[in-house]
């Protein structure tokens, strides 16, 4: 094993808090986004799915958007991703639910193909002025939808408890995955 794994072994959640996290999950709680994060995070160490794949995509494209989101919002998600990836991401916030933020998403994308098939010749050329006119064209950067971190975590919550029979029993075998 090296340096690497042993780093990695330190930010895994131990058993007991995948187990409780499941249990606040199946009923022995108050569900919350964190016992979410937990399995996510955990998910990787396991032979078996703590939770949903839906859930890790959804969970996965939160972090692939995060510095863009922070630093300019969606429409800076759909320029510096491009119009393919911000679709993907769509999708999957559509599967759990978060459908306001996706439908933005599929817009800005949809915007932003069009404004390349007629500047895609300049933009090489003035990346930041033709992002400002893009981001002029789709009324960017406040948009009238829900906060994304606020609409994802209810959507994954009630996404997770739609389908809490699909996961492991918080007191059965949890296997984890052999090195």
């Amino acid at each position: 094993m090296s340096d690497d794994d042993d780093d990695a072994d330190e930010y895994r959640p131990s058993e007991e808090e995948v187990r409780a996290a499941l249990r606040s999950l199946r009923g022995a709680g108050e569900p919350a986004l964190d016992d979410i994060m937990t399995l996510v995070n955990a998910g990787l160490g396991y032979s078996v799915s703590l939770v949903p794949s839906t859930v890790t995509e959804a969970v996965a494209v939160r972090f692939e958007i995060a510095g863009d989101l922070a630093n300019g919002g969606m429409d800076q998600v759909a320029w510096n991703h491009g119009h393919q990836l911000a679709r993907a991401y769509a999708e999957s916030l559509r599967v759990v639910g978060a459908i306001e933020n996706a439908d933005l998403l599929e817009r800005l994308a949809a915007s932003l193909e069009a404004f390349l098939a007629t500047h895609a010749d300049g933009v090489a050329a003035d990346p930041i002025g033709n992002f400002l006119a893009y981001r002029r064209l789709v009324g960017g950067p406040y948009f009238q939808v829900p906060d994304f971190d606020e609409e994802l975590a209810e959507c994954l919550i009630e996404h997770v408890l739609d389908r809490v029979s699909e996961l492991p029993d918080p007191e059965g075998e949890l296997p984890l995955k052999s090195r």
